[in-house]
């Protein structure tokens, strides 16, 4: 019995190193890839972080441009606004100028028209 059990022992063994070498020689050729994966990402990876750093400093570059070209837009907008309000201050006082000319002119015309007709009243009543 003890024979049976050495040779069913052993050929368990035999089988599953029949399995195992196979599984070993596939870990063996994923290692290697691993490693050939590794050496390329070594190499590549350095000049890919640095083309990276540098967009992002230009990002930051075009950032600032952007933030400094808003301002300048935020200045002239509130000139602008500045402005409309002296056009409005300018046209409400020249409506009131207008206003009060008309008012001087009307009140002139009524004066003289009234200084004429006294003025020809008393010329007819004392006779010249």
């Amino acid at each position: 019995m003890s024979d049976i059990a050495f040779v069913t022992i052993a050929a368990a063994a035999v089988i599953a190193l029949g399995f195992l070498i196979p599984a070993l020689v596939e870990l063996r050729k994923t290692m290697k890839r691993l490693n050939e994966f590794l050496d390329t990402a070594e190499k590549e990876l350095p000049p890919a972080i640095d083309e990276l750093k540098q967009t992002l400093e230009n990002l930051r570059n075009i950032t600032g441009d952007i933030q400094s070209v808003t301002g300048g837009v935020r200045e002239i907008a509130n000139a602008l606004s500045d402005t409309a309000d002296n056009v409005r201050s300018i046209s409400g006082m020249l409506g009131r100028v207008g206003t009060e000319t008309n008012a001087a002119i009307a009140g002139l015309k009524t004066g003289v028209k009234t200084a004429v007709a006294v003025f020809a009243k008393n010329l007819v009543r004392k006779g010249g």
